[in-house]
């Protein structure tokens, strides 16, 4: 029998996302799907495909042009099959109602600037990597973590995803991707 087909688009500024992407493949493989992990600049149409996940990085407050980009370009495909959204943050590290709400309304400002509709999201903590900043964000994001009270040590960096939440959406989505199929 063959094995169902799901796509895994990313974008990745440090490289946290693209840690978690790799996760996924490998807990979505693991789960008996035949897996197509790409950046977005490499990723083809989610035709063919029997789902599709999606995700990036937030950084200045907004998504990346280049998985917006992706999106917007097939949203209509994306919208008619299984298809997964996550998106990595800092702000998902701080369990407080009013970061949550945060992190859920930048995902809102980017099915609203697109128009998708993912059947599951998924928001993790990202990472604070310093040492791959250059010396003006490093600056720049030394000085929010002193303000909001988190890592200042700029000599390394600092990783807050829960791997097991990870993990758990990727379980989420390969039974939603069995379970579509079954239809």
């Amino acid at each position: 029998m063959d094995r169902p087909s799901i796509l895994v688009v990313y974008h990745s500024a440090e490289g946290q996302t693209a840690r978690i992407a790799d996760r996924l493949r490998a807990v979505l493989d693991a789960e008996g799907l035949d897996v197509t992990c790409l950046t977005t600049d490499a990723a083809p149409s989610p035709d063919g495909f029997a789902g599709v996940v999606v995700g990036d990085s937030i950084h200045a407050g907004e998504h990346s042009k280049q998985l917006t980009a992706y999106v917007a370009d097939h949203v209509e495909r994306l919208n008619a099959m299984p298809a997964a959204l996550f998106q990595v943050s800092l702000t998902s590290a701080d369990d407080s109602a009013e970061s949550a709400s945060e992190a859920g309304a930048l995902v809102t400002k980017l099915l609203d600037a697109t128009g998708f509709d993912p059947d599951l999201v998924g928001r993790f903590a990202g990472a604070l990597a310093y040492t791959r900043y250059g010396w003006m964000k490093r600056r720049l994001m030394h000085q929010i973590m002193r303000r909001e009270g988190g890592e200042t040590d700029t000599s390394r960096d600092h990783e807050y995803t829960d791997w097991d939440a990870v993990e758990g959406f990727a379980h989420d989505v390969a039974s939603y991707v069995a379970s579509a199929g079954q239809d």
